[in-house]
C-alpha cells in the first residue's frame, strides 16, 4: 500500500476544527483497540507487508527521541469483510523490546492492538494528526508515541474511509 502524507501533523485541537466527517473524527479519537472495533462489526484479517529492521528517517527519531538505536518498522494492514480498513506503522526502537516490554519483538500475524492496551504497562504521552492519499483518495491519520517503563515506540494509523467521499 503506497500512501503519501500531505499535511503536516497537527494537534487534536486543530484536527477536531477540520474534520467534520463524524465517521472519520470517530476514529481518529477511538480510545481502545482499532482492532476490536473492526472485530466487533466485521470479520477481522491482518495482512502482515513489513516487519524488519530499519533506518528511521530524522522526523520520525524526532518524534521518537534522539539516540533510538536500531528500530523494528511493522507495516500492517487491517481488513474487516475483506477491505482495508486500517494502515498501520509501528516503530519499535530494540531497546524498548529488550528493555521495555518483550513481546512486542514477536507479534508476528498478531495485531500490536492485542497488547498496547494491557493496563499499566503502555502509557501514551502524544498524540497528532495528518491527512494522506494514495493518489485518488484523501485519508485521515494519526500518529501516537507510548512509553513502557520510559522505552518509547510510536504507532501511526491511516483510517482508510475517503475524506472527499
Amino acid at each position: 500500500m503506497k500512501l503519501e502524507q500531505i499535511s503536516s501533523w497537527i494537534s487534536y485541537q486543530e484536527m477536531n476544527d477540520e474534520v467534520h466527517n463524524q465517521l472519520i473524527k470517530s476514529w481518529l479519537v477511538e480510545e481502545g483497540p482499532i482492532t476490536s472495533r473492526i472485530k466487533s462489526n466485521e470479520v477481522f484479517e491482518l495482512n502482515l507487508l513489513k516487519d524488519c529492521l530499519d533506518d528511521v528517517g530524522e522526523l520520525e527519531a524526532d518524534f521518537l527521541g534522539k539516540n533510538l538505536g536500531k528500530v523494528k518498522t511493522r507495516e500492517v494492514v487491517l481488513l474487516g469483510n475483506k477491505i482495508p480498513r486500517v494502515y498501520a506503522r509501528s516503530l519499535i526502537p530494540l531497546d524498548t523490546i529488550n528493555h521495555g516490554f518483550s513481546k512486542l519483538g514477536d507479534l508476528g500475524t498478531r495485531p500490536l492492538g492485542d497488547i498496547l492496551f494491557e493496563k499499566g504497562v503502555f502509557r501514551r504521552i502524544k498524540i497528532v494528526f495528518a491527512k494522506f492519499t494514495d493518489t485518488e483518495n484523501i485519508f485521515w491519520g494519526r500518529k501516537a508515541k507510548y512509553l513502557v517503563k520510559d522505552f518509547p515506540l510510536s504507532v501511526m494509523e491511516v483510517f482508510l474511509i475517503d475524506a472527499n467521499g
